[in-house]
């Protein structure tokens, strides 16, 4: 048996004890679905250019998840939006319930913008759950701050070793950070610096440097209302590694990312609309086992130099000489059936709804199920 079999066979034996756990100590758990909803799309005018409602959690999705822990015994409440649970929290009714866990799954989005919300938005539902004293799964508020951030979390990277493409940034207030700009002639692509789901990113994102980048840039901070994050342009593959505590670490199987609209084209890019087209994007096992191992290996390194906990996603182009480039984060990675996290969890042979249980459990507390803060790393490498 080679030792990336080896490593799959270990990998899906610890995932079935998450998933044992979970089913066994449910009836101890008070689970809290806070998500954003369509019915807040009108609360402010920049909303709409953000995607808000096209990027809410469909209501097939969300009752999948509750059924998914409720048909085991534990009690879940849906939250619509952020301030909906902190005045239940404040409230005290959730601190009354009779369950010995408490936990906030952090479904909120970005949707950054001058004219809509603030950037750190998504650290806010872990900041209130710490001060009430509930588990918030995943990511604590620094971690969903900085991993909100591509051009800080990209350069921090860099300055630890991890291959990133080079990166720069731009602010509409101030232009670009360290006066900084791309390299003339060089291929890029802008982005938006706060934002998941590729908002921001059309065809048009991708341009040759020259004199002209900086109005450009500038026409692309106004239109997506924030701050842009550019990119020295990777050609290849778009490979996507979730990283699991169980409790050690561990990187589920990689897998490509294949755009419908050009499936074998190494200089296509993801764009909001290959992810709200129905099929736009699905997502296919990496063959190459050597590939494999490096990935998991610098998915590792990311996951633990960016202070993430219990489940994330990191994201790599992959060059035609199969260097990989880490280009993307994901702190709360998507769970729909359709996701990348999901398929990669099928090819260790998981149910959807199994897969949802694992990762909750990778943040439940008590009896090592999740690697202690300040434990030291390199003791919890699989």
């Amino acid at each position: 048996m080679s030792a990336n079999n080896e490593a799959a066979g270990d990998g899906r034996a610890a995932v079935k004890a998450l998933i044992r756990r979970m089913e066994r100590e449910a009836p101890e758990l008070a689970l809290f679905l806070v998500y954003d909803r369509p019915s807040r799309a009108g609360e402010r005018p920049g909303l709409e250019r953000a995607f808000f409602t096209q990027r809410c959690v469909s209501d097939e999705q969300l009752r999948q998840t509750v059924e998914a822990f409720r048909s085991i015994g534990a009690y879940v409440e849906l939250f619509e939006g952020e301030r909906e649970f902190i005045g239940a929290a404040a409230s005290g009714r959730l601190g009354s319930l009779q369950r010995r866990m408490k936990v906030v799954y952090n479904g909120i989005e970005g949707s950054i913008a001058h004219d809509a919300f603030m950037p750190g938005r998504k650290a806010l539902v872990p900041a209130v759950a710490d001060s009430y004293g509930f588990l918030c799964a995943n990511s604590n508020a620094y971690a969903c701050a900085l991993g909100r951030h591509k051009f800080h979390y990209l350069s921090l990277l860099s300055s630890l070793g991890l291959p990133t493409p080079r990166t720069w940034h731009y602010r509409k207030e101030t232009g670009w950070a360290g006066g900084h700009s791309p390299t003339e002639g060089l291929k890029v692509i802008a982005k938006s610096t706060y934002e998941s789901w590729s908002v921001g990113v059309t065809d048009e994102s991708i341009f040759l440097a020259d004199s002209t980048s900086t109005n450009r840039v500038a026409a692309i901070a106004e239109r997506i209302g924030q701050s842009v994050t550019v990119q020295e342009f990777v050609a290849g593959q778009e490979v996507c590694v979730p990283v699991l505590a169980t409790p050690e670490l561990m990187g589920t199987p990689p897998v490509v990312a294949v755009l419908a609209k050009a499936p074998l084209d190494p200089e296509a890019v993801m764009t909001i609309d290959d992810n709200l087209m129905s099929g736009g994007v699905t997502y296919q096992a990496l063959t190459d086992q050597d590939l494999v191992g490096r990935l998991h290996s610098l998915a590792l390194r990311a996951f633990i130099a960016l202070e993430l906990d219990a489940f994330a996603r990191i994201d790599f182009r992959v060059d035609e000489s199969g260097n990989p480039f880490i280009f993307d984060v994901g702190v709360s990675p998507g769970l729909s059936r359709g996701s990348s996290a999901f398929a990669s969890m099928s090819h260790w042979g998981f149910t959807h709804e199994e897969f949802l249980r694992a990762i909750l459990a990778a943040s439940l507390p008590a009896s090592g199920i999740r690697t202690p803060s300040g434990v030291s790393p390199e003791l919890h490498l699989r």
